[in-house]
């Protein structure tokens, strides 16, 4: 699939490029670079009951943000992120130290969506709204098409108001491109994951959206 291929591309580039980070403090415990097994699908939590084991939100965050330049704690951190609810303050600074490690990948800091240097942790903007992991519709804007983080884009002030459409998503909205793009250089596109389709046609039209089985 699509998502699948974009995350191997996205830990190939993080393990080349990661040295460019644009924090100059290192997180207590962290062996920055070495990414095994912070990408992907393997060792997924068991299920226990009817505890939270995932969450489907906002694509590619979870896997570029919580704790991936930490191994030691990168599977234990996804776990507790999977189980806890939207905007559990406890990963906005996870968050935030992966930001600015993201930051440095196009070889330029401070030009990633919503960064703030009058902070003291110029990535707690950014990290604030992604860590609120749902994906938010206008829905009083009718007939205006998806523009997927629009929403988000508006309430950071770096897009106008109406800039970001109704936000959403649709099938084959090139979703992973787009975060790539914000976390590297704070725009909506340019960034290219070097997938350039779906190994599917999707209904655009018909909830749930399901390609045909094959």
């Amino acid at each position: 699939m699509k998502l699948h291929s974009a995350m191997n591309h996205l830990g190939a580039l993080l393990l080349v490029l990661t040295p460019l980070s644009c924090s100059s403090d290192e997180e207590p415990g962290t062996t920055t670079g070495n990414l095994v097994g912070a990408l992907g699908k393997g060792n997924r939590p068991s299920p226990v009951g009817n505890e939270r084991l995932d969450r489907a939100a906002r694509p590619a965050i979870s896997a570029a943000l919580i704790s991936t330049f930490n191994p030691a704690q990168r599977q234990r951190d996804l776990d507790r992120y999977n189980r806890s609810g939207n905007a559990n303050p406890e990963f906005a600074s996870i968050m935030a130290f992966s930001l600015a490690i993201l930051d440095g990948l196009d070889g330029e800091c401070g030009n990633q969506l919503g960064v703030d240097p009058g902070l003291d942790n110029p990535y707690a903007p950014l990290a604030g709204t992604l860590n609120d992991d749902q994906i938010y519709v206008q829905s009083d804007r009718e007939g205006v098409g998806s523009v997927y983080l629009g929403v988000e884009g508006e309430a950071l002030n770096v897009l106008d108001r109406g800039e970001g459409s109704g936000g959403g998503r649709v099938p084959g909205d090139d979703v992973v491109e787009r975060s790539y793009s914000v976390l590297v250089a704070g725009q909506l596109g340019g960034y290219d994951d070097l997938v350039d389709s779906d190994d599917a046609e999707h209904d655009i039209d018909v909830f749930p959206f399901l390609a045909e089985p094959q």
